[in-house]
């Protein structure tokens, strides 16, 4: 009896995924964006302005793929579970299908222009230059501390 009431519990408090999405991180934008270029029918730039949550306003300005037209001004809406999401105004660069309505790219590169990467990790550190001699930087910082006077 206990074992069915576990069961039953589970079903009704574990979630159906349809209000779940994660999307996978991306290793590499730079290697993603011809593959999501190649995958959605329309990739815009647009002057977005916010109408509510869920839906917003765009000003096609330059047009990279599909059948927007420059100036054209068409509705947009964050329908998907997944982002990204058109959550502020200013440029965008847009991945996605327009038909009556625009939506992004569930788990896109669609984003912000003057915040690029928000929903990305920052970039990897610089690599190590390892052509630098570890015995000179050594002498150096030798010569440097020599050269400190500690007194006033």
């Amino acid at each position: 009896m206990t074992k069915i009431l576990i069961i039953i519990l589970s079903i009704f408090t574990i979630p159906n995924g349809t209000n779940i999405c994660t999307c996978a991180p991306l290793p590499n934008w730079k290697k993603a964006t011809p593959i999501e270029f190649e995958y959605v029918e329309s990739v815009f730039i647009g002057d977005v302005t916010i109408c509510d949550k869920s839906e917003y306003e765009i000003k096609v300005c330059e047009v990279f793929k599909g059948d927007l037209k420059i100036g054209e001004i068409i509705k947009g809406e964050n329908i998907g579970y997944c982002g990204p999401y058109v959550d502020k105004n200013g440029k965008w660069v847009l991945f996605g299908k327009y038909s009556n309505n625009f939506k992004v790219n569930d788990c896109g590169l669609s984003s912000n222009i003057a915040e690029p990467f928000g929903m990305f990790p920052p970039p990897p550190p610089p690599k190590p230059n390892l052509d630098v001699d570890g015995k000179e930087l050594i002498k150096n910082g030798e010569r440097n501390r020599k050269k400190i006077s500690w007194s006033k």
